[in-house]
């Protein structure tokens, strides 16, 4: 098959959906399938993705707003080029394409959650989610529970679709050989710490993070650092007057955003991964956490419970639950179930099956057009 894909989250900053873009263009061209990679705007090309396979599509000589562009230019584009199937990884396709296409929705936060949107963010996809769901031959989603938000707020999406979980890349695993001190070193001047790996924006309940971790130097004699690990947001004003408030300011460490080597090291070395969200579409980062065999806590909502299972403690969304789950994981015993729970939990979080689930699925759009 020749396979385009919509790369705008390829764009800038690698997010969980850049991650899930590069993981699926690649594993796709592995399995012997061309990929035309289009987005609006220029963004260099990951060495995963260089591959003999996969193909950049010309940008726009002059930026266009990345919604308008996929609506307006890019059908005619992937058709001049081939192209079979057109995966829509940001939910949008558009309205009058050429070629059938499969839209992939992470999560409809900018719907249930605008608030914690940009405008814009909202305007694109809200303005244009209902046509790209009438339009596209099948739809995708990543978990039960958006499953089940998108059904309610769109009935009609019952018959065309389908569940493909996310994927763990393999090198993310339990240390071997590295007793984390160098790790300890770069992020957390030498100290263990606890962390959050994510954009800083207000959805991802940093702020609620941080009055937890205060209360836990209440409850303990020294607990850990905190990193706050994750390239900045929308709203990261309040969340940065939040960490200038605090108290214990000195042991809170924002390296910015990093790179994957360094985020899996400053998982596999982490005390505790906290995940705080109040809303997420899969919660990649608790399966790499988990993959990794660190300890996790997240919020106790229905996304991340079915992606973490058991090898995940899980709290209410308030500073003090959120605190008791981060002693109850701090404790020995408590960490040591958790690992155990992740070493069984790892095999279901990689991406094998995902691949295949989406190579049977294109296979059949294809074969249906």
């Amino acid at each position: 098959m020749n396979i385009a894909c919509d790369a705008r989250a390829l764009v800038g900053p690698s997010t969980g959906v850049g991650t899930w873009t590069r993981q699926v263009a690649a594993g796709l061209a592995e399995l012997g399938h061309d990929i035309l990679l289009a987005a609006s705007k220029p963004f260099r090309l990951p060495d995963e993705l260089r591959h003999p396979r996969i193909e950049v599509l010309q940008p726009p000589g002059v930026p266009w707003p990345g919604t308008l562009w996929l609506q307006t230019s890019l059908p005619a584009a992937i058709a001049r080029h081939g192209a079979d199937v057109l995966i829509g990884s940001l939910a949008i396709v558009p309205r009058h394409a050429r070629v059938p296409a499969v839209a992939m929705v992470h999560d409809l936060t900018p719907r249930t959650h605008p608030h914690r949107h940009t405008l814009a963010n909202r305007f694109c996809f809200n303005a244009y989610l209902e046509s790209s769901l009438d339009a596209a031959r099948a739809v995708v989603v990543g978990s039960e529970a958006t499953a089940a938000e998108l059904v309610t707020a769109f009935p009609r999406t019952v018959d065309k679709l389908h569940r493909i979980g996310y994927g763990v890349e393999a090198s993310y695993r339990p240390a071997v050989d590295d007793d984390g001190s160098a790790t300890r070193q770069r992020f957390a001047e030498g100290r263990r710490y606890v962390l959050h790996l994510g954009t800083l924006e207000p959805r991802k309940g940093v702020e609620r993070l941080i009055g937890a971790w205060e209360l836990l130097h209440g409850r303990m004699g020294e607990p850990p650092d905190l990193v706050l690990a994750g390239a900045p947001g929308w709203g990261l004003r309040s969340i940065e007057a939040r960490v200038a408030s605090s108290p214990l300011a000195d042991r809170i460490h924002r390296p910015g955003y990093v790179e994957r080597e360094a985020s899996r090291d400053l998982l596999r070395h982490a005390e505790v991964f906290v995940l705080a969200s109040e809303a997420e579409g899969f919660g990649l980062p608790l399966a790499e956490a988990i993959c990794c065999g660190t300890p996790a806590v997240a919020s106790d909502i229905p996304v991340l419970r079915e992606t973490g299972g058991e090898a995940a403690l899980y709290a209410p969304l308030t500073e003090s639950d959120l605190a008791g789950a981060l002693e109850r994981a701090l404790d020995p015993d408590t960490a040591s179930r958790l690992r155990r729970h992740a070493a069984a939990r790892t095999p279901a979080l990689r991406w094998e099956p995902v691949l295949r689930a989406w190579e049977e699925l294109l296979s059949r759009v294809v074969h249906e057009r």
